[in-house]
């Protein structure tokens, strides 16, 4: 059990916001990729397999979803976070195997794991929904067209904080996984670095397994980085939020 809080804990660090403490990891992965003015989440082309790929990483290193070579199982530690949950019974449906993951990702459960995602963050009050005017004369709340951030100060904190990384400061396993997600779904760009194509270098050798902790490096060589791009490749693309101010 002890294991199984430290590991709760590193993916949760200090390193964040006290507002953010307690984003699971799909969540930050969003939350990160939020605009530095409040405006709407940022659209994501990939959204709905960079969204199951964090969950995925997160339920793996817990030991709640295991890797059985051609198919998922669960794992012995129990998931105690709906989203999570919901991601790991999605996978599991038909019995795990990876030959099915695409149906995780794309259609009508890409699209509930982007509202899932997003009705948590509104949820902890860290962003709402705005009514936007449709076809010029109807003002009502549209999914993923008009989701503005609140904490502005705890986005601003936690997007410099990977941004830190991205510069050149020694990751924990919190940051460095976020970075490993981020560079695979091709979203350092939208953390707005000082030198771009060094981040972008610095985030592919951390995908890399290359300026992190002996223990961090083995577990995204074995099973961070595979399984992300697992998951991306049986993606269809989909749009998470507008952009739209």
């Amino acid at each position: 059990m002890g294991d199984e809080l430290a590991y709760a804990v590193r993916v949760r660090s200090q390193r964040w916001s006290s507002r953010t403490a307690d984003l699971t990891l799909p969540e930050r992965v969003a939350w990160v990729l939020g605009d530095d003015e409040g405006r709407p989440l940022s659209t994501l082309t990939e959204p709905a397999g960079l969204l199951v790929a964090a969950a995925m990483v997160e339920l793996l290193l817990d030991a709640s979803l295991l890797d059985a070579g051609c198919a998922y199982r669960r794992g012995p530690v129990a998931i105690d976070d709906p989203l999570l949950a919901w991601v790991a019974g999605s996978l599991l449906a038909h019995g795990g195997a990876k030959a099915d993951l695409q149906h995780a990702v794309t259609g009508n459960r890409g699209a509930q794991m982007i509202r899932r995602t997003m009705d948590r963050l509104v949820e902890r009050g860290l962003a709402g929904r705005e009514p936007r005017r449709v076809f010029g004369y109807l003002a009502m709340p549209v999914f993923g067209s008009a989701l503005r951030v609140h904490e502005v100060d705890a986005l601003h904190h936690d997007r410099a904080a990977v941004r830190a990384v991205l510069d050149g400061e020694e990751p924990d396993e919190a940051a460095a996984m976020l970075v490993v997600l981020l560079h695979h779904g091709r979203r350092v760009r939208e953390l707005s670095p000082a030198d771009l194509t060094l981040a972008s270098r610095r985030a592919r050798a951390i995908a890399d397994g290359r300026h992190v902790p002996l223990g961090v490096s083995q577990d995204i060589r074995r099973l961070v980085s595979p399984t992300v791009s697992a998951v991306l490749a049986a993606l269809t693309a989909t749009t998470v939020i507008g952009s739209g101010h």
